[in-house]
């Protein structure tokens, strides 16, 4: 082959790499805007039976959820640790009989004040976040979703 022919080989094969590269750049952004919509774990489809055994599971067994995107329907309630100071924020959701309730704490992903930026307790909020076990100094650990979109 002449340098010539070379050249014309080298060239289209550059082109066709960069343009490899634009349109797989492009898919993982559209990848991206798909997954950040993405919910893994949707309680607000599922029957309260269902609902109340999940989030015992999450509770029980927190590391098979680390990491997944969750979207539950409860009732907005909060807490004031005495010890540390810490105000927690929770979605509880009874049970069928409404005897029984679960429930897990919630970090907004926008920073809000208590007690002007959240409902009132016992109100019906719906929060989608991600699922994060946070553990403490003394060892001890809690479930929290965290990055969480409040619906009122």
């Amino acid at each position: 082959m002449d340098k010539c022919n070379l050249y014309k080989i080298f060239s289209r094969t550059l082109i066709v790499a960069v343009l490899c590269i634009f349109a797989f750049a492009s898919a993982s952004d559209a990848a991206e805007k798909v997954s950040a919509n993405r919910v893994d774990i949707d309680l607000t489809k599922m029957s309260s039976t269902m609902v109340y055994s999940m989030v015992f599971q999450m509770v029980t067994e927190p590391k098979k959820f680390v990491g997944k995107t969750i979207k539950m329907k409860g009732a907005f309630s909060s807490y004031q640790d005495e010890e540390t100071g810490r105000r927690f924020f929770g979605c509880v959701i009874k049970d069928a009989l409404a005897c029984c309730s679960q429930g897990l704490a919630f970090e907004t992903a926008k920073v809000r004040r208590y007690p002007n930026d959240y409902p009132d307790e016992g109100a019906s909020i719906t929060i989608v976040g991600t699922f994060e076990f946070e553990k403490e100094e003394d060892g001890i650990g809690f479930p929290i979703i965290k990055n969480a979109k409040l619906y009122k």
